[in-house]
Parts: C-alpha cells; sequence; structure tokens
C-alpha cells in the first residue's frame, strides 16, 4: 500500500473533500430533516437488573414522522434529486481517482468505465477490500444510464419516495429498475460515508464496515455482484451491576447467549458498562469496556480494580445506587 499512499496524500483528499462538500451536505440534510440521520447516532441497551433478573432490550430506533407532518413528502418529492446527488459523489469519487492514477479528467461516462477496467489503484481504505473496490465499480457501470434517463429523458417515475427507471441509452427502452426509499437512502449512506472516511471527518471501525458491507448487500440488485452475506449489524451497550470488588468477573458467554436470544439473526457488537457498587450504595463507579476487549475474551472475564480504571466514565444518570444496592442484596 505504499503506492497508495503516495497518490492519495493529505492534499489530494482535500481537493476530494472540496468538489464532494456541497452533495454530501445536501444528502446528510436532506435525511436529517426527515430524521433518518447517515451518521451513526445512538446505541441500543441491554440492562441486567441489579437482583440478577433477565436483562431488558431497549431499541433506540429513528422515529418517523407525525401524521400531517411535512418532512415525509419533501423525501418523497426528492427521491430523483437524492439519486442524481449520489451518483453525482460516485462520479466525482470515481474521476478523483482516475485523475489520481494519471487519467486525463474527462466528464465522458463511458471513457470512465473503460479506464476503469485498467489497473487503477484507489485509496488503501477501498482498494484494502475487494468487495468494496468491485461493489463500487459495479454501481457507476449499472447506475450510469439511470442516471441519464432521469436527467435527459422522462422514462421514469417517482411515487412514494421510490423510483422506476428505465434506461434509455441509444434510442432503446430498456426494462424498469426499481429503486425503493430504502434503496436511496442506501446510496446515500454508502457514499456520504465513504467520502466522510476518506476524508478523515468519519471513522470505520468493525461495526461501520459491517453496516457498509450490509448496506452493498442490500443494493445487490443494482450493482449485479453477489451477495457479500452480511447479517444486519447492530451495537449494544450491555449494563451490568455488580459488587465493588478489588477483582470482578463477568460471565460473557452468559451475555452472549442473552444478545444472540434477543437479537436472532444479527451480527451483533457489544460493549459492557459496569456500574460496581458498594455495599451501601455509595461512591459506586463505572466502566466501559469496549467491544474490541471483548472480542476474543474468556467465557468468565475477571478484571481487577487497578485494570478497569483504565474504562472509566462517569455513572450514568438514571442509576438508583441505593437502591441498586438493596436489589443486590448488599444493604439491608
Amino acid at each position: 500500500m505504499v503506492i497508495s499512499s503516495s497518490l492519495y496524500t493529505p492534499l489530494t483528499l482535500a481537493e476530494l473533500c472540496a468538489s464532494t462538500e456541497y452533495e454530501a451536505w445536501l444528502l446528510e440534510a436532506v435525511y436529517e430533516i426527515v430524521d433518518e440521520r447517515l451518521a451513526f447516532k445512538g446505541v441500543d441497551a441491554l440492562v441486567y437488573a441489579p437482583n440478577g433478573a433477565p436483562p431488558v432490550l431497549t431499541l433506540y430506533s429513528v422515529g418517523r414522522s407525525i401524521f400531517s407532518d411535512w418532512r415525509p413528502g419533501f423525501l418523497e418529492a426528492g427521491a430523483p434529486l437524492v439519486f442524481v446527488t449520489a451518483f453525482k459523489i460516485l462520479d466525482m469519487l470515481i474521476e478523483w481517482v482516475l485523475v489520481q492514477n494519471g487519467k486525463h479528467s474527462t466528464h465522458r461516462f463511458e471513457q470512465k468505465i473503460k479506464a476503469l477496467k485498467q489497473p487503477v489503484l484507489f485509496p488503501e481504505l477501498i482498494e484494502t477490500r475487494l468487495w468494496l473496490r468491485e461493489r463500487l465499480i459495479a454501481l457507476y457501470e449499472h447506475l450510469e444510464p439511470l442516471r441519464g434517463t432521469i436527467i435527459h429523458a422522462r422514462h421514469f417515475s417517482a411515487a412514494e419516495g421510490a423510483l422506476k427507471v428505465s434506461c434509455s441509452k441509444y434510442g432503446t427502452i430498456g426494462p424498469v429498475v426499481e429503486i425503493t426509499a430504502k434503496d436511496l437512502r442506501n446510496l446515500a449512506l454508502t457514499l456520504v460515508s465513504l467520502v466522510r472516511y476518506l476524508e478523515g471527518l468519519w471513522t470505520m471501525d468493525l461495526f461501520q464496515e459491517k453496516s457498509l458491507r450490509r448496506a452493498f448487500d442490500e443494493l445487490a440488485h443494482l450493482h449485479k455482484l453477489p451477495l457479500i452475506g452480511q447479517l444486519p449489524p447492530a451495537f449494544l451497550s450491555v449494563r451490568l451491576f455488580v459488587p465493588d470488588k478489588d477483582a470482578i468477573e463477568l460471565d460473557i458467554s452468559r451475555i452472549k447467549r442473552d444478545v444472540d436470544e434477543k437479537l436472532r439473526g444479527q451480527d451483533v457488537i457489544f460493549n459492557i458498562r459496569i456500574i460496581a457498587v458498594p455495599c451501601n450504595g455509595v461512591g459506586a463507579m463505572a466502566y466501559v469496556i469496549p467491544w474490541d476487549q471483548l472480542q476474543d475474551s474468556d467465557p468468565n472475564l475477571c478484571k481487577t480494580r487497578s485494570e478497569l480504571a483504565a474504562y472509566g466514565v462517569p455513572l450514568p444518570a438514571d442509576v438508583d445506587l441505593v437502591a441498586a444496592a438493596r436489589e443486590m442484596g448488599l444493604k439491608p
């Protein structure tokens, strides 16, 4: 990846940022307006009660607008704009990559698609993920004719936030391609995310990568490549109440079983928020062990106070420590 690093410098990345800034902002703003924010926000919670009762799962899903609100109608009417704007980001990303590889800048899509079939080096974030590289190129090739129809012809319809588009290139009307409201959001999500990751404004961790893989699977009918096989990803914050001791033991195997039971058919990543409660309920400590420290941990994890100190966080405001101590049998 040394060659990739030499092609994609902070200066060239700044050029990408400048060229795509308006379109990325527009898509983020559109989905912000309708309460479907593209940036990852919020973490679902699996909370174990202090008395040891089975955990309760709370899902913080995005709420839709109330009846008579104008915002859903805004997105429904704007479906063609969302599609064209998302494709423009993809086009600018592809052209930027080609220019960094010494190709001449051109507005002709046929030439850019042809150039992509020659040896081309993408930024390391994309180049090291063959599934991402292949699907970006395939999306570009298959969406370009549909974009042409929406811009230059009228062989499309928009209803309820979705599009039905027929390729009309070279005067031949092709079959109808359906692009749902969810597809449009996935397109916006993947392309805005990629630009933000490349700029360094967002970070692509394991959960974000799984989310991107899932989005491409849901867009398989558009890029026409095989499914990656990514289950719907989920991120959980698990809350545990434990007696405050010199060594705190965690039953990781139990947590994993409960997570699997609560979120069947999903690819779940979780962290653990520990509430260490003294016998009098005063002076409790809170710690968050991040998911990457739990991936390959022992079924029974033991952490000393000194080891947990690095993970210290403020106590959650909604915790009644005295009541928790009583439920745990620590306080009469």
